[in-house]
């Protein structure tokens, strides 16, 4: 087996998308954390973008073009369908993720209110990343602020419909989740998992196995609740790449 290195941060939803990919495929892996505040681990790269994936001598980055990769180089239990109709639908849904899914969550970081509970999952996340790079006191204690100034998040934030305020953009999501599982048991209405059920799936328990939120509210969903229990049996107890004393809730 050659060897294979997922390079980046835990906190990061691209990240862990690529770690599910590989859980999936029964793919052996080490997963090197990268500091955020000096990514001397991806040197090698020449630059600072996350995941970095390596295999043997090569590396590539980004998320998507690192699935349909790793079909390309196994393509056991395959991410992106068996025909280039069902790639174009898979793909499709993945965009929606990225575009929608993953950018609510930077959008709340960006204009959540700096409350309690802000501090908290921010807290949270600085606890999350310096039990693995550890970090100065002084840039943990000011993650809060850090997470709201970080360059990516507001690069981020040029995609966002400012239209759409973003109470209604997490309504519009929570609906169109139930919408693209059209019935499941996996998303896009297939009978086998695809690089979307990947994308979403580490996105939506994260916060809840990590302690920022008391409940996992696709629970509240019997469709969603369903796809969570198929999901679970294709994933490690502790799929997330965060330190196993860091996870307080498990599925």
């Amino acid at each position: 087996m050659t060897d294979i290195k997922l390079y980046g941060y835990s906190t990061s939803p691209y990240v862990r998308k690529v770690a599910c990919c590989l859980y999936y495929k029964d793919l052996p892996f080490e997963f090197v954390p990268v500091n955020p505040i000096n990514s001397k681990e991806i040197g090698f790269t020449g630059q600072t973008q996350v995941p970095v994936l390596q295999i043997g001598d090569e590396w590539r980055t980004d998320s998507t073009p690192l699935a349909i990769w790793l079909d390309e180089l196994f393509p056991q239990n395959p991410l992106m369908g068996n025909t280039p109709e069902e790639k174009e639908s898979i793909l499709a849904l993945d965009s929606w993720v990225t575009n929608s899914l993953i950018l609510a969550g930077f959008r709340g970081a960006y204009e959540g209110e700096m409350n309690a509970a802000f501090r908290h999952r921010a807290w949270r996340l600085a606890s999350i990343v310096s039990s693995q790079t550890p970090l100065p006191d002084e840039i943990r204690n000011a993650w809060p602020d850090l997470l709201k100034a970080a360059p990516f998040i507001k690069h981020m934030m040029c995609h966002v419909d400012t239209s759409e305020s973003l109470a209604d953009m997490k309504v519009r999501i929570a609906m169109q989740l139930i919408e693209n599982l059209q019935g499941g048991p996996f998303f896009g209405g297939r009978e086998e998992p695809s690089l979307v059920d990947f994308a979403i799936f580490p996105q939506v328990v994260f916060p809840y196995m990590v302690g920022m939120d008391e409940d996992l509210l696709i629970r509240h969903d019997p469709s969603l609740n369903q796809w969570l229990n198929n999901m679970k049996p294709l994933m490690p107890k502790n799929p997330l790449l965060v330190p196993d004393f860091m996870i307080i809730n498990s599925l």
